[in-house]
């Protein structure tokens, strides 16, 4: 099996985030380092990530996670901040993010220890649509809402969301996008001089955070799951 594959499939970290350890000399097979996508032998070769022996997934895990604020996508942190991955400690499987939210916006965020799907789900060819409420300090007035549906360039490329409008409350917008790019609905509002005071993803495609309690997770239905084992499941 092809090392990345193998990395991803035992719930390391998605196929590009395993091709990102190899580069970067994280990974040893037999204690010898590592920067190619060799393959490997499963049952036979010792594979490590940072002198952490890494072994096949016994069960694959999938579940949907409302994060809180002031807590990390992340597996761990080196500041020891809290991570999404600190509510799985009863899990007893290596689990990571799939995508991510930023460190002060909170809501639905997958999480898993199948590095197939993270990929699947996250690639940029799927697209997948991602709803959120974002509550601003002031009333965002109609014709800012005109502008915003026009999109902008932001440093990294063109933006435009697939959807945005105010509430019934007006101090939240309803946002709907499909890129993943970095702190794209912050960079965007910014570039209005729209100043966040809350950012909710409370939908990925067909799955909605609903009444999940904050902190909180389950496991996703098998209809769920189906449903992004599809092929584009928007």
């Amino acid at each position: 099996m092809r090392i990345n594959k193998f990395l991803s499939s035992s719930g390391v970290a998605s196929r590009r985030k395993s091709d990102e350890y190899i580069k970067s000399g994280r990974v040893s097979v037999n204690d010898k380092i590592v920067r190619d996508f060799i393959d490997i032998d499963v049952e036979n070769d010792i594979v490590k990530v940072d002198d952490n022996i890494i072994k096949p997934v016994k069960r694959k895990l999938y579940f949907a996670f409302n994060k809180p604020p002031f807590v990390l996508s992340a597996t761990k942190d080196k500041s020891e901040r809290q991570t999404v991955c600190d509510f799985f400690r009863d899990i007893n499987e290596r689990l990571f993010c799939v995508g991510r939210l930023d460190y002060l916006s909170e809501g639905l965020i997958l999480v898993t220890n199948d590095g197939d799907f993270a990929n699947r789900l996250t690639h940029p060819k799927f697209r997948i649509k991602k709803q959120y409420l974002i509550k601003t300090a002031d009333i965002v007035d109609d014709e800012l809402i005109d502008k915003m549906k026009r999109g902008v360039k932001l440093e990294d490329g063109f933006f435009s969301p697939i959807f945005v409008a105010r509430t019934k409350n007006e101090l939240w917008i309803k946002m709907v996008i499909d890129v993943g790019r970095n702190r794209i609905i912050r960079r965007f509002l910014s570039h209005f001089n729209i100043h966040i005071d809350n950012l909710k993803r409370i939908a990925i495609g067909g799955l909605r955070l609903d009444n999940l309690g904050e902190g909180q997770y389950r496991e996703l239905s098998q209809e769920e799951k189906e449903y992004f084992s599809r092929g584009n499941p928007i």
